[in-house]
């Protein structure tokens, strides 16, 4: 538990840091946090779309077929591994904007 004598001496911290108050503060840092995750985990998507040519959605549904010629240079574990990081980096896109905006 945080004394009230620790929790002051926060706040003055703070104050001095030019913020007006504690929220202030954390709003202020868990905004510049998620946009720092936004900007990785979109730059994961922008890498899968400039490797494979394509989007997310167009690499899903080309991924089955064998004989496609541009997936086809690729082994299958290679894009099982990419397919997965690349829906999770698009959900986390999605989500950390989602907060964000909750919180703007």
């Amino acid at each position: 538990m945080v004394s009230s004598e620790h929790t002051e001496t926060l706040k003055k911290v703070i104050h001095t840091l030019g913020y007006a108050d504690v929220d202030t503060f954390a709003r202020v840092h868990a905004i510049r946090r998620l946009e720092k995750k936004i900007s990785y985990c979109q730059s994961r998507v922008d890498f899968y779309e400039q490797r494979y040519g394509m989007d997310y959605a167009a690499f899903v549904s080309r991924v089955i077929n064998r004989e496609d010629p541009i997936l086809g240079r690729f082994g299958t574990l290679e894009k099982e591994d990419d397919g997965s990081d690349w829906e999770d980096s698009l959900y986390f896109v999605q989500s950390f904007t989602d907060q964000l905006r909750a919180i703007e």
